[in-house]
């Protein structure tokens, strides 16, 4: 390898006269002598020099992701953890890094298989595909933390190990401690387990991004005190209700076949053109939006919500006095309370179809049923109703507020349903299928209810992850995903999603053009309230 990038850049210095060249191969091949790995000209240098704390190197399949790995091990990080989620697939890439280190020397596959170099240099492999096998890393700081094919990954596995990037030297001063960087080396995701690269990437990955970013430039971003990444200007320390949160930087650089020496003169890249679509696009092309296509048993399609965001926006152009918001009272609150954790307490509050921004508050910030009551008290408007999450936790919650004297539905999602779905063919095997299919039936565009929700990156995620199916009986019953199951899979509580669900069917929102069931008008929603179009005066 260093032979052939070494011709290439002689290459590229062929003007100058003989003496000169010879003494620029001399020199380079006295100061690279003992280096075991060079990155190839382009995109693999760009991304091994580039200054992101956290780097997404990939896209197209070939482009020399695994070798990057490899060579910031063996030549730019003193500890090292490498990670797939599954140990099955360390194989490949552990191999690897022995025929560019050139020896097995310093080789033990004893789980979890390490690497240690004649330079003191180490290089773990593990594995994660949950919380509970990203908790055997705890506690131990890696400079370097390698996700391969990281859209694989869950994302709370992804955040949990990421608390561990740091240097084992943290007590030298900046300019003596070793660097720390995330690096994401990955082909596009191939469905929505991978979705969440998306949103941390969107300026370079997502077209409809309003502020995009160029290849290799850096952006700067927090997670705030409610746990969302938030691009913020610049690396200054961010204060935010008194807490200080320091900036990390990230970038894209895209990784294309042409680039890697290696295999661009194979037969790969017919490979590649072999593939059926979406995947050709997304790992030939490097397309990360190619295979964002919804699952087939998705409660709520991904276009459905994106409509509603449109809604959304396009009624924060009215006059302020036409808004729903201000015009009509409030409807409901949904509520849905932490468990704990990561988790948020979330407030989403509703005028007939539009649903305003969401509250969210830590799930330190609410623990207890009191303080849950204390906060929906505060944004209650109108004698709105609080349709409250109460089981579990919840429970907690719904006493508080029965006891401080508020109106409120519980919404027991483990109960029997009574409802049924427009057509009148089917019925619920729980309430909480119930509860989220009222709301996918008022989201589909055919039934005409418009919809607005605030367009949240977080809540449309929650909104197109839960399933569903049809159980058999002598009515056949829908059964969307349970919530533990949605955590389970996912590794996250859909809290956002969760409180929407709740506003929509707390507080009698006539259901009658879209829906059978037990839904019934009240004082809090009449029709009136329930069409009101901003648009019409």
């Amino acid at each position: 390898m260093t032979a052939t990038l070494l011709e290439e850049l002689l290459g590229r210095l062929s003007d100058l006269p003989q003496e000169q060249l010879t003494q620029v191969q001399a020199m380079v091949s006295a100061q690279t002598a003992e280096r075991p790995w060079f990155p190839s000209p382009g995109p693999q240098t760009d991304a091994y020099f580039s200054d992101a704390d956290l780097l997404l190197y990939g896209g197209q399949g070939g482009g020399g992701k695994t070798d990057l790995l490899v060579g910031l091990a063996l030549c730019e990080h003193q500890r090292t953890l490498v990670l797939r989620p599954q140990y099955t697939d360390l194989g490949n890439i552990i191999e690897r890094l022995v025929k560019v280190a050139g020896t097995r020397q310093g080789l033990n596959r004893a789980p979890p298989p390490k690497f240690d170099t004649a330079d003191g240099r180490r290089v773990n492999f593990g594995a994660a595909s949950t919380i509970e096998q990203a908790e055997t890393w705890q506690g131990n700081p890696h400079d370097l933390i390698a996700f391969d094919e990281a859209c694989q990954f869950r994302e709370d596995v992804v955040q949990f190990l990421m608390g561990w990037n740091r240097a084992a030297d943290d007590d030298l001063d900046a300019a003596s401690r070793q660097r720390t960087r995330v690096v994401f080396a990955s082909n596009p995701p191939m469905g929505a387990d991978g979705e969440w690269i998306i949103r941390w990437f969107a300026p370079w990955l997502d077209p409809a991004h309003l502020n995009p970013a160029k290849p290799g430039e850096l952006r700067w971003y927090i997670t705030n005190q409610h746990g969302e990444q938030v691009e913020v200007d610049g690396p200054e320390v961010i204060v935010d209700d008194g807490r200080e949160f320091r900036p990390r930087s990230r970038t894209y650089i895209p990784a294309s076949l042409d680039d890697n020496p290696f295999l661009r003169d194979t037969d790969y890249r017919a490979t590649l053109d072999a593939l059926p679509e979406p995947m050709r696009s997304a790992i030939r092309d490097g397309n990360f939006m190619a295979a964002r296509e919804d699952d087939a048993m998705q409660v709520i399609p991904t276009d459905w919500v994106t409509q509603a965001f449109d809604r959304w926006r396009e009624w924060q152009t009215v006059e302020h006095h036409k808004r729903p918001d201000v015009a009509v009272p409030m409807s409901s609150l949904g509520c849905d309370v932490a468990r704990g954790g990561r988790d948020s307490t979330v407030l989403a509050p509703r005028w007939g179809s539009y649903i305003g921004e969401l509250t969210v508050v830590p799930g330190r910030d609410t623990p207890d049923g009191p303080s849950v009551a204390a906060l929906c008290a505060a944004k209650l408007r109108d004698g709105a109703v609080v349709g409250v999450d109460s089981i579990g936790v919840g429970a907690d919650a719904e006493t508080s507020l029965r006891n401080a004297g508020l109106p409120f539905e519980a919404m027991n999602g483990a109960e029997r349903s009574h409802g049924a779905t427009r057509d009148n063919s089917y019925t619920f095997q729980t309430r909480r299928s119930e509860m989220w299919w009222m709301l996918r039936e008022a989201l589909d565009p055919v039934n005409g209810v418009k919809v607005a929700l605030p367009p949240d990156n977080a809540l449309q995620a929650d909104l197109t992850a839960p399933l569903w199916e049809v159980r058999p009986g002598e009515r056949p019953k829908i059964y969307v995903e349970a919530k533990k199951d949605m955590m389970k899979r996912l590794g996250r509580s859909p809290d956002r999603g969760d409180a929407v669900v709740y506003a929509w069917n707390a507080g009698g929102l006539d259901m009658g053009k879209i829906a059978g069931g037990r839904h019934q008008k009240t004082r809090h929603t009449p029709a009136a309230v329930t069409d009101y179009d901003p648009f019409q005066y």
